[in-house]
Formats: structure tokens, sequence, C-alpha cells
């Protein structure tokens, strides 16, 4: 049973292992230990660290982003009552980040970079399993939780087998439509990231963006035209497309060649007279003649 749970566990890491490669977070720092800086409080000696990434924030100037990385991963459905598991799984890795805090390797890491006003030390807790279409909406019955404050740190992000899935099927959406191209994230304006200094496209998904139900995405093609990609997690509504337009609109500012707003069930042939309502709430032709609406999720009709 031991070694049958040793390797769920390796199926964890090498699943996270995948998908951090796809947004760009490449070498990381993986299944290490820190000592904890209050073993009685932790009720622990040391914290085994599953994965760590840093990076410079898109989103925030001259700020260093220190990521922390959980996965538990399982056999077994989600429990019909997740939150005690839940506050186990964010406890471990709130302690973790609180140690990592004090460590060695957060205060080398932060002097190898020059230029910083601000460095967040935040977590991502992957908790997932093995079961196709598990229907448990883990996030919605966790929404309204009050996660535990008795740990210091920036910030502790949740991805679940429904968030992940999103993110997999939008990044190979853009990959199969541009084989040859290079995918980069857009970064949103926050008005924290306005410096010439930083840049508005590039091959990092901030951690941010986890939170979201919406990826920008951006392809260059050729003569210095470019595509706007923005996939939603949310169903097809007209609400939800009108939405988008509005902020491609404004992403776009209209420098680019098209615009691609995709959704996970949108069908051509039941919602085509929707779309092209929604766009007429947009009078500027360049923008309007660059649109297309189309389904990320790879099937026969697409």
């Amino acid at each position: 049973m031991g070694e049958f749970s040793k390797r769920i566990g390796e199926i964890g890491e090498e699943i996270v292992a995948e998908f951090l490669a796809l947004i760009g977070w490449h070498q990381l720092v993986r299944n290490f230990d820190i000592p904890s800086i209050d073993p009685e409080k932790h009720e622990k000696k040391s914290h085994g660290i599953d994965a760590y990434f840093h990076y410079k924030s898109p989103l925030i100037s001259k700020t260093l982003e220190n990521v922390l990385i959980s996965v538990k991963y399982s056999k077994d459905k989600y429990p019909n009552s997740p939150v005690a598991k839940f506050k186990s799984h964010y406890t471990d890795l709130g302690k973790a980040i609180e140690s990592f805090k004090k460590s060695e390797i957060r205060a080398k890491n932060n002097n190898s970079y020059s230029d910083l006003e601000a460095i967040f030390d935040r977590g991502i807790l992957f908790w997932l399993n093995n079961v196709d279409n598990d229907s448990n909406d883990l996030l919605f019955k966790l929404s309204k939780l009050e996660a535990p404050k008795d740990f210091y740190h920036d910030g502790i992000f949740l991805v679940d087998n429904d968030k992940i899935e999103f993110f997999f099927n939008a990044i190979e959406f853009s990959k199969r439509k541009y084989p040859t191209k290079i995918i980069e994230f857009t970064y949103f304006n926050t008005g924290l990231n306005s410096d010439n200094d930083t840049p508005k496209n590039g091959r990092i998904m901030p951690v941010q963006y986890l939170a979201s139900n919406i990826l920008p995405m951006r392809v260059q093609l050729e003569d210095d035209k470019n595509t706007l990609i923005l996939c939603s997690k949310e169903k097809f509504e007209e609400e939800e497309l009108v939405k988008l337009l509005g902020l491609a609109k404004n992403i776009t500012a209209n420098y680019q060649s098209k615009t691609i707003i995709a959704f996970p069930d949108f069908n051509k042939l039941l919602h085509e007279h929707i779309v092209s309502n929604a766009i007429q709430m947009f009078e500027e032709f360049s923008f309007t003649n660059t649109i297309s609406v189309e389904n990320y999720n790879q099937n026969y009709r697409n």
C-alpha cells in the first residue's frame, strides 16, 4: 500500500510539472526540505517542498514572486465535505511558506535580483485526483470558507481538476491553431505595471491568473501583426461574450489583426445569432471585423 501511495504521488507531481512547463514555469527547484522556524507551532522540524519557482512579476513592477508548490493527488474523488481536508492541506503549505520566509534558499535567490521594491511569498495547492469527470464542485464548496490565518504568507491559490483542465485545454487550443508560433500570455494592466520596463506579454503566466476564469494569450504573426486569444472557463452566454469583447477592445486598442474569443461549449449553429447581436454593440468596424468566436474543446464540430 505504501508503494502504491508513493506511485500516486509521483504521478501527481508529473502532471503538475507538465502543467507548469506549459505556463512557462521551467527550471523548478523540486523535492527539497527547509527547516521549521517554529517546530512547536508547526508540529514538525522541517517542511517538504514539492516545487519552488520565482520570477519578476509582470503585473506589479519591480516585484519578485516566490511561489511554493504543494501537490496533493489521490486515486479517489473529492470528499463530499472537503473543508476539513482542505484546511489541513492549506495549513501545511502555510506553515511551509512561513518557514520559507526565513530560509537560506529565499535569501540567496532574492539577492540575485536587483531593482526590487517588493517581494511576495505565495503558495499553490494543487489538489487533484485520478477520477474522470469528478462532478464535485470543489472551488464552489470552498468559495465562502474563511481560510486559516494562523500563518504568515502572501496568499495561497487552489487548483483543482476542473481548473487545471481549463488551462490545459485553453493553451492546447492555441497551440493547435498556431502550431509553428510562440504562444505568449498577455498581461493585464493592473495600474501597478504601467512603467515602460515591465513587459506587456511573455512566456510566463503570472500566478494570479490561476484565480481567474479568463486566460489571455497572444500569438505574434508576420508583418508585426498578432492575434489576441481570450479563453473563458464560463459557459457561453451573451452577457459573458459582451464582457470579453469589451476586455479585448481595452487590451488591444485595435492593434491586433485578429481577436479570438473561445468558450468550452460554443456551438456555431446554436449561438451564431447571439454572436452577431453582441458584436453589433461595438460600433468600430476596425475592431468588430477582427472577431472570431470559437470552441476551445476539440471535437468534430469545431
